[in-house]
């Protein structure tokens, strides 16, 4: 059984893997302008997996955010301009991977990553709550590159 559970694991991870990029047309993103492009790269790593987005904005800018994924639902210190304090990660189910970040100032942020229904798409849901109340929610829709 443990086998059976541990191939299934990683028959999803590794199709998983690889670079997806945002379809804008299926893509909900707010507040502010829609950025150019959002990218994401999922990668192996001995102790679970590593996650990366990259996001060009309206103006040009570029930002990059990296961040080793255990996997364990472990709260782990986290440092990131946006949010530092912890965070956590864990697969949901297997066709779904759970974030959690805790920021020090009272703020959070999730982010809930899960194969579509179609073939070759993830869904990324993320919902940021700041310290103020406010609330966001994006949806994005990530084809894999091939």
């Amino acid at each position: 059984m443990a086998l059976v559970l541990l191939l299934t694991v990683s028959g999803w991870a590794g199709g998983a893997f690889g670079t997806w990029t945002m379809n804008p047309a299926r893509s909900t993103v707010t507040p502010g302008p829609r950025p150019k492009s959002i990218t994401i790269r999922i990668e192996s790593h001995a102790k679970g997996e590593v996650f990366t987005l990259d996001r060009i904005e309206a103006d040009g800018r570029i930002a990059t955010s990296s961040t080793l994924l255990y996997l364990d639902g472990k709260p782990r210190d986290f440092q990131d301009p946006a949010c530092s304090r912890t965070q956590s990660s864990r697969r949901a189910d297997s066709q779904t991977v759970e974030i959690l970040r805790t920021c020090a100032n009272g703020g959070w942020i999730r982010f809930v990553r899960r194969f579509s229904a179609q073939p070759n798409e993830l869904v990324l849901e993320i919902t940021e709550q700041q310290a103020g109340g406010r609330r966001f929610e994006r949806h994005l829709v990530l084809e894999k590159r091939r």
